[in-house]
């Protein structure tokens, strides 16, 4: 009796860490290169070590063929890729934002990590994305980013057919939704950079013998600065209350 209640708590205990280990895994900032292997790998077992006695009664009885458990595990897998790449949309708002605002200030030469891309990019986008981080951490939003990835088990029950079409409908309606709100943010460097370029277009055809390159190039940093810190705090915002927005219906009512 002992060793059939053993092995069914270790079945299930693998069970929950296989989807919670590998949305953790692919959500940004605590699934990035800068953080230890080791430590994530603690971090998922520990929060499916807790969450095993919440969620023991929604794991299905131990598959009695190889096939059957192989199949349970794929969809454990699947059911938590999809809730770490809707996170890892979420946030590259941001990094989109930060490639339209890095173009329009002129600093698309100076790279920087950014912790959304995992490699290295503009340094706008990267300084964006590390705000955006620090202001979901600060506002206790990764509470909700949590609970959202354990509520996954009301909305997709384990052992339960794969809802392929919902998936594919909610990350294209995601990508539509992030280029949109990308855009938005960066709009008013688009729009400040459009004047300014239209300027200095009159102004070569009126001076043609200045040196427009070399005049326009620093102002055109300090004015892009200068805008990008003005709409900081309006674009972080706006991306807390989106990110918040966007996780909520993967809560279910109470």
């Amino acid at each position: 009796m002992l060793t059939e209640i053993l092995q069914l708590d270790i079945f299930r205990f693998m069970l929950i860490s296989t989807r919670i280990g590998v949305a953790m895994m692919l959500i940004p900032g605590i699934g990035g290169n800068l953080v230890s292997m080791r430590i994530r790998v603690l971090l998922a077992l520990a929060i499916s070590f807790l969450m095993l006695p919440v969620l023991g009664s929604t794991i299905p009885p131990m598959p009695r063929t190889t096939g059957g458990l192989l199949l349970l595990v794929f969809g454990e897998v699947i059911y938590g890729a999809f809730m770490g790449t809707v996170v890892s949309f979420l946030m590259s708002v941001l990094s989109l934002a930060g490639t339209i605002i890095g173009f329009q200030t002129g600093l698309t030469n100076a790279f920087s990590f950014d912790p959304i891309a995992q490699q290295q990019s503009q340094m706008l986008t990267g300084f964006l994305s590390n705000v955006g981080l620090l202001a979901i951490f600060v506002t206790d939003l990764h509470h909700l980013l949590f609970q959202a990835v354990l509520e996954s088990y009301d909305l997709f029950p384990p052992g339960q057919a794969l809802p392929w079409g919902d998936f594919t409908e909610t990350l294209s309606h995601m990508v539509t939704e992030t280029f949109r709100l990308g855009l938005q943010f960066g709009a008013p460097l688009v729009v400040s950079g459009l004047v300014f370029f239209t300027g200095l277009g009159l102004l070569s055809k009126l001076v043609p013998q200045l040196q427009i390159f070399f005049i326009s190039q620093p102002i055109q940093i300090l004015v892009g600065i200068w805008m990008f810190m003005v709409t900081l705090p309006m674009i972080i915002t706006l991306f807390l209350r989106y990110f918040e927005n966007s996780l909520i219906p993967y809560l279910p009512p109470r």
